[in-house]
């Protein structure tokens, strides 16, 4: 669930703003996510994320449609960050001389803004529901992509965001903030046996969140017949045998992740017990 506000720039006569003018007129944090939808901090792409670091949330994604300057916010998020969209559209108008944009192509004036923005949070509230109503267990989770990485959201995360926004701030923000890596796979095909191969690379001495079932984020790649976590080169071992090794170690981080911290010692201890070659 999103909203989109497309701002036109029509003028002639006046240079078009490009978009790191754009970030740069905002004065917010950027990125662009990689495949995995984790955040590669300060780069600039055809479709970029804005945020603000003191309060990370799920991002605006901003976009040019030729001329035409494209700003869209995921919801449910954050009071602040949907504030934060109405006062960057505002900005950008501002500096363009114009009043009007298009929201979800309906033409709207920015002195509107503050009635979206109630439109919005009451639109979050009911996201929220929604996600509650979808994990209606504690085996079900939901996920939704966070500005820095994905969060899985099962009955522990919704008791602690108790369908208020503020709670869900507090939540976004809380969550990732945390001085964790966090893993993401990479997926091979082995050309010997044709079967495809995820790998989960775990660095020594560092709290790295990874998942209890591991996965491909959206199902981009589907099927994938082994799992490995990989530690250095040629130390690798089935995940399975990773993830039960480490329940008196592991670190709850959210519905399908926990955190786990490894040193030379532990690394080498598993790598003898559960080697296995990929």
């Amino acid at each position: 669930m999103s909203v989109t506000a497309r701002i036109k720039q029509k003028s002639i006569l006046k240079k078009k703003l490009k978009i790191d003018e754009i970030i740069n007129l905002t004065g917010l944090s950027y990125g662009v996510s990689d495949e995995n939808f984790r955040l590669i901090r300060d780069e600039i792409a055809s479709h970029t994320l804005l945020y603000d670091e003191t309060k990370p949330a799920r991002g605006i994604e901003l976009w040019m449609d030729n001329n035409d300057i494209l700003l869209s916010l995921s919801l449910p998020t954050s009071p602040s960050e949907i504030k934060m969209y109405y006062d960057t559209i505002a900005k950008i108008c501002n500096t363009l001389k114009i009043k009007k944009y298009l929201r979800d192509d309906e033409q709207v004036n920015i002195e509107d803004n503050d009635k979206f923005i109630k439109y919005d949070e009451e639109a979050s509230i009911g996201a929220l529901e929604d996600i509650k109503n979808k994990t209606g267990n504690a085996y079900q989770r939901f996920e939704i992509f966070g500005i820095f990485n994905p969060i899985s959201i099962g009955q522990i995360e919704l008791k602690k965001i108790n369908n208020n926004l503020n709670d869900f701030e507090r939540f976004l923000s809380e969550i990732q903030t945390y001085d964790v890596y966090y893993a993401a796979p990479k997926v091979f095909r082995k050309k010997a046996t044709n079967k495809s191969i995820g790998i989960y690379s775990v660095p020594k001495n560092v709290p790295s969140v990874v998942p209890i079932k591991p996965y491909v984020v959206l199902n981009q790649i589907k099927d994938i017949d082994e799992w490995y976590v990989m530690f250095d080169k040629e130390k690798t071992i089935k995940y399975d045998d990773f993830i039960k090794s480490f329940k008196e170690k592991q670190y709850y981080y959210d519905a399908n992740h926990v955190v786990v911290l490894l040193n030379e010692e532990e690394v080498e201890t598993l790598v003898s017990k559960y080697f296995s070659e990929i």
